[in-house]
């Protein structure tokens, strides 16, 4: 793509000493981790099964500390990107070139989004040592990054359109972090009417002389919050995430083996996919009419 935003932000970010130094503190940091709970296996006289189910928990918590440092850290990489330039007063001098609003967005969008891109990769050394134990497939480990890659990219999209809709950097980044605890505790509510549904799914489905083999509804909040669409991804991988919803439910725990967590994740990326295309068209429409409106100002003055 031939966005001079993307260029210059991305080449001014890789040639500042911080970009390798966190990419080395967050490799460092999942090797430790994939050290003690993976490879340490192979350290041992005998490889036992105990010792594979134990790169599953590995596998799972390289993961789950991706996805959180991911969530922490991406709303404040782009709720600077629009406010930060005009508290710099060159939000006009970009306004006024022959770029439009939708490449400055996505120009400022993408930059921030190469470098999450660039440490959620770094991990797959590490992941892959679960393909050497068997507790993943390469497929598999594929479509955790991917997960995690999506659900950055939708952090990011929050905090742009944040940085649209204010003009202090700070105040933008505080309202990026309150959305995305906001969207993570909203999309939470359906699972009490989700929970209901599938109780009521089972008892309807377990009759005396039958017997349960599948349950065909998709939980909407499985759907729509990030956190549980990587519960089901990784329930889909490791089928070790059983116990973990007896703490949420009974009646998700108990009904875990018949649910279909494949789809509940798929359709999670979908919308965090949708929800990602939509704030950054917002967020484009709101550059847009800042152009608009600055135009109007020059021809009224």
């Amino acid at each position: 793509m031939n966005n001079p935003i993307l260029a210059f932000s991305a080449r001014r970010r890789m040639r500042s000493v911080r970009t390798p130094l966190l990419i080395t503190i967050y490799a460092f940091v999942l090797s430790l981790i994939g050290y003690f709970t993976i490879y340490a296996c192979f350290l041992r006289p005998a490889f036992t099964l105990r010792n594979m189910q134990q790169t599953l928990y590995g596998y799972m918590a390289i993961l789950t500390l991706q996805f959180v440092l991911l969530v922490l850290v991406a709303p404040a990489m782009t709720a600077g990107s629009v406010s930060g330039e005009r508290e710099r007063q060159t939000l006009d001098l970009l306004l006024v070139t022959n770029m439009g609003a939708g490449r400055l967005v996505l120009g400022k969008l993408l930059e921030s989004f190469g470098f999450l891109a660039l440490l959620a990769l770094s991990s797959m050394p590490v992941l892959s040592l679960a393909i050497v134990t068997g507790a993943a497939e390469l497929g598999q480990v594929l479509a955790g990054v991917a997960f995690l890659l999506l659900t950055a990219l939708l952090a990011l999209c929050i905090g742009m359109f944040c940085s649209t809709l204010f003009k202090r950097t700070i105040t933008a980044t505080v309202v990026s972090y309150l959305a995305v605890f906001g969207v993570g505790v909203l999309t939470l509510l359906p699972l009490i009417h989700d929970v209901k549904q599938i109780s009521a799914m089972y008892d309807a489905m377990s009759y005396p002389g039958a017997a349960v083999t599948q349950i065909d509804y998709i939980p909407v909040a499985f759907v729509l919050n990030p956190a549980l669409g990587l519960m089901a991804l990784l329930q889909t991988q490791t089928g070790n995430i059983g116990n973990t919803m007896f703490q949420f439910s009974y009646t998700m725990g108990n009904t875990v083996s018949y649910m279909r967590y494949d789809l509940m994740y798929q359709y999670n990326m979908a919308v965090m996919a949708a929800a990602s295309a939509v704030l950054t068209a917002l967020s484009a429409l709101k550059m847009r009419m800042y152009r608009g409106g600055g135009m109007k100002g020059k021809r009224h003055a």
